[in-house]
């Protein structure tokens, strides 16, 4: 009986997590797991809000980018023969990661130690609180 049955992979399309990535997929291929690939658009810092029509088009710019990051982990788990269902959602990233693996019954949560804003070779933010408040078990990536 595999061991986790549904493994979460948040992917900001750094370095770093494509380094968890390609650990996640393994594990996810090795168990015979479902894989999602979540990218959150997160906000930070005070946010004047422009008229709708711009904000329309930073929404659509926004998603579109997210849609191209999850293409490239949809490209690393086509090179392992796998596939992955996707996932973007907008918010707090810690809030909107933590969420989706407790309503979605997500058995491992599969990230990089830092993101595209992450410190060397320190714990990232995002990282940290994921790690500490996760009701599942995280494996964190450097």
């Amino acid at each position: 009986m595999a061991t986790f049955k549904k493994v979460l992979i948040p992917f900001d399309g750094s370095e770093c997590s494509r380094h968890a990535a390609k650990k996640g997929i393994a594990i996810a291929k090795d168990e015979g797991a479902d894989i999602v690939g979540i990218k959150v658009i997160g906000f930070t810092g005070g946010l004047i809000a422009p008229s709708d029509n711009l904000w329309k088009v930073i929404e659509d710019d926004l998603y579109h980018k997210a849609d191209e990051i999850l293409d490239d982990l949809e490209m690393i788990a086509k090179e392992e023969g796998v596939t992955l269902t996707r996932e973007v959602r907008e918010g707090s990233i810690e809030r909107e990661v933590l969420d989706f693996a407790k309503s979605s019954s997500t058995d491992l949560i599969v990230m990089g130690a830092t993101g595209k804003s992450g410190v060397g070779k320190y714990l990232g933010r995002t990282a940290d609180r994921i790690l500490r408040d996760s009701s599942c078990p995280v494996m964190v990536v450097h």
